[in-house]
C-alpha cells in the first residue's frame, strides 16, 4: 500500500490547480469543472478454462476516478486563444478485505496498470489549446484518453496515452483531420505510435479513414516469430450511421509491416480484420420500445505454412481491457477480434497454433418497469488452426438487469455462461455472476 505522504504528493497538483482557478484575478476568465466516477463490483468467476484444467476467482474491485479541469484560460499574448488544463486521478484495485487476484486470466489486465493495489495514479494530465496557431486548429499535449474508430486497432483503454494530438477543422469541404503521436508504455518498454485520421460527413453518415505506425525497437515475441524490432502499419476505414430508430457502425482494417527476426532475417506482416454492428428500435409486447442489435466480425489468422509472414491480425494497443478485467464481446470471453480471455499461455489466449477470430452477436435491451433487461448471445470461432483441428471455440450467453436510480447512480446484475466447443473437448462450462454499483457526478 502507498504511504499517506505519497498520496498527498499525487493530490497536491490537483489542489494547486483548483486554488489557482478560484483566485479572484482568474475567476472572470476561467472555471473549474470537477467530476468523479466510482464503480464497486463483486464478481465470482467459476470454472475458467486454462490448459487442461480450470480455476475460479472471486473478485471484489473498486475503480474510482477524480478529475479537475480548468477551462477557458485566456492566453493573453495570442489572438483569442484559450486553453484547458486537466488532471484525472484513478484508483484501481481489489478491496482491502479480498484475496489477491492470482488467476492467469487477469494477469495481462493487471500488469498494464501503473498500480493495482488501490494506490492512485495519474490517468490524464494534459493541456488543450484552442485556436492554436490558426483559428481552426486545436492541440492537446500530455497524457490523454484516445480511441481510434471503434478501438479495433488503437485505444488508451482508460489509462491515457502520453503524447500530442492536433485537430484541424474544415480542412477541405467539411473534412476534419487529426494528427497524433504517442509514446505508450507496456510492461517493460515504450512504443512509438504516430499517424493521422480524417473524417468526412456524408449525406447520411460519417466516414472515417486512418493510417498509423506502431513501432517497437526492443526484442519481443509475436504470434509467429521472435523479433529484435518491428514496425506495424495499420490502415482503416469506418462508416457510422445514426438515426432515430436505426444505427450502423462498420470498420475494416489492414495490417502491414516488417520485423527484424531474432534469429536473423526479415519477417512480414500481412493481416486484416473487420467488424460490423447494427441496432434498431422496435416495439415488443410487454416491454414497449426496445433495442435489438446484431454484430459480425472477423480477423485473419496463420495457416502455419510460412514462418516468414505473420498473417494474424494483432495490434498491440487495441481496446480490450477495463480495470483488472477484459472488456469486449462477452462478459466472460471479453473477446476482441484477435484475442480472448486466456485459456493458455499464448499471446492471444487460444490454444497453441490457433489464431484469428470470428464473432457473431445477437442481443436486445428490453425496458421493464424501472428496469432495463438485456440479453446477448455470442458465438466464437477461430480463423486458422495450424494443427488442422477444430476451429470452434465457444458460445456464450449473458443476461443483465440494470436499475437506474437516477442519472448519476446505477445498479447492475449480470449472469453469464461460457460453453466451450471443439477446441476444448473435455472442458466444462464457465460461469460468472456479478453485481456492481456505479455512480458519477
Amino acid at each position: 500500500m502507498a504511504k499517506p505522504g505519497n498520496k498527498l504528493k499525487l493530490l497536491a497538483p490537483l489542489l494547486l490547480c483548483g486554488a489557482a482557478a478560484l483566485l479572484p484575478g482568474a475567476a472572470k476568465a476561467t472555471k473549474l469543472d470537477l467530476f468523479s466516477d466510482v464503480e464497486l463490483k463483486a464478481a465470482n468467476y467459476q470454472g475458467l478454462i486454462y490448459g487442461s484444467g480450470s480455476d475460479s476467482q472471486a473478485l471484489y474491485s473498486e475503480n474510482a476516478q477524480l478529475g479537475f479541469v480548468i477551462k477557458n484560460i485566456r492566453l493573453e499574448k495570442t489572438q483569442d486563444s484559450t486553453m484547458d488544463v486537466g488532471i484525472v486521478l484513478e484508483s484501481i484495485g481489489p478491496r482491502a478485505s479480498s484475496n489477491t487476484v492470482i488467476s492467469p486470466q487477469f494477469t495481462d489486465a493487471i500488469a498494464r496498470l501503473p498500480n493495482s493495489d488501490g494506490t492512485p495514479f495519474i490517468r490524464s494530465a494534459y493541456v488543450k489549446i484552442y485556436k492554436f496557431i490558426k483559428p481552426n486548429i486545436t492541440a492537446t499535449f500530455g497524457r490523454q484518453d484516445f480511441t481510434l474508430g471503434q478501438g479495433l486497432t488503437l485505444s488508451s483503454d482508460d489509462l491515457g496515452m502520453p503524447g500530442g494530438r492536433v485537430e484541424l477543422d474544415n480542412v477541405y469541404r467539411g473534412i476534419k483531420t487529426d494528427l497524433f503521436f504517442f509514446r505508450p508504455f507496456l510492461l517493460d518498454r515504450y512504443y512509438k505510435v504516430y499517424g493521422g485520421t480524417a473524417y468526412y460527413p456524408g449525406s447520411e453518415g460519417l466516414w472515417q479513414a486512418y493510417h498509423f505506425w506502431e513501432q517497437d525497437d526492443a526484442p519481443g515475441q509475436d504470434i509467429v516469430f521472435r523479433t529484435e524490432s518491428k514496425t506495424k502499419k495499420f490502415t482503416g476505414l469506418r462508416y457510422v450511421l445514426t438515426q432515430s430508430r436505426l444505427s450502423f457502425d462498420g470498420e475494416a482494417a489492414l495490417e502491414r509491416g516488417t520485423a527484424e527476426k531474432a534469429g536473423g532475417g526479415t519477417g512480414n506482416y500481412d493481416a486484416h480484420a473487420f467488424m460490423l454492428k447494427g441496432s434498431w428500435a422496435q416495439d415488443i409486447r410487454y416491454f414497449g420500445k426496445s433495442r435489438l442489435r446484431m454484430g459480425y466480425g472477423r480477423s485473419s489468422g496463420n495457416p502455419g505454412a510460412d514462418s516468414g509472414t505473420d498473417k494474424t491480425f494483432f495490434p498491440t494497443f487495441g481496446g480490450k481491457y477495463s480495470g483488472m478485467e477484459r472488456s469486449g464481446y462477452g462478459q466472460i470471453a471479453g473477446a476482441s477480434l484477435y484475442d480472448i480471455i486466456k485459456t493458455s499461455a499464448t499471446l492471444n489466449g487460444l490454444p497453441d497454433g490457433v489464431s484469428g477470430l470470428n464473432i457473431i452477436n445477437i442481443g436486445a435491451d428490453l425496458p421493464y418497469k424501472t428496469l432495463v433487461l438485456s440479453a446477448d448471445f455470442y458465438k466464437f470461432r477461430a480463423s486458422r488452426n495450424a494443427a488442422g483441428g477444430s476451429l470452434q471455440i465457444a458460445s456464450e450467453y449473458d443476461l443483465r438487469a440494470a436499475y437506474p436510480m437516477g442519472e448519476d447512480l446505477r445498479l447492475n446484475v449480470v449472469y453469464a455462461v461460457f460453453t466451450p466447443l471443439g477446441l476444448y473437448p473435455t472442458a466444462k462450462q464457465s460461469k460468472l455472476v456479478y453485481g456492481a454499483v456505479s455512480a458519477h457526478f
